[in-house]
């Protein structure tokens, strides 16, 4: 009876020891291409700035700014969007903003650009008229200032 249950007892071990190593090497596995790796917060950079604006009417509170980061390098194509961010309630001018991007996103040799747009909705407010470039080879690493022309 003893040794059944020594036996027993070393089974149950034994199992128990191959389930954490296959929990622990599942874990660890390399990312493939179908399942990237994540990113993790402290890989992330992010790039600071002011949006100014002047409207001919009081900004609507459920307006909001829509800053976008974009590789705008290729004249023949649209801009691929590297990152986005969101800024809502819109504040008086100038609002303070920070755009976080993933620096294994960005291409030596390319331009980026920050566009910003004032929407209500689908209903475009305001926006940049002139190309504020950063980072890249022709632009800055920050802080920026972009300014908002209203749309007609």
């Amino acid at each position: 009876m003893l040794s059944r249950l020594s036996l027993l007892a070393v089974a149950v071990v034994a199992l128990a020891g191959c389930s954490m190593f296959s929990r622990h090497a599942r874990d660890e596995a390399p990312a493939t291409a179908a399942t990237p790796a994540p990113v993790h917060q402290s890989l992330m950079k992010s790039l600071t700035g002011d949006i100014r604006y002047e409207l001919p009417q009081a900004v609507p509170a459920d307006a909001y700014l829509l800053v976008t980061l974009a590789d705008v390098s290729r004249q023949d194509a649209q801009a691929r969007t590297i990152s986005k961010e969101r800024i809502q309630p819109v504040g008086a001018s100038p609002v303070d903003f920070l755009i976080s991007y993933d620096p294994s996103e960005l291409r030596d040799g390319v331009d980026f650009a920050i566009n910003v747009r004032l929407q209500q909705g689908d209903k475009l407010l305001a926006i940049n008229d002139t190309r504020t470039s950063v980072l890249g080879r022709s632009g800055e690493n920050g802080p920026v200032s972009i300014t908002l022309k209203a749309v007609p």
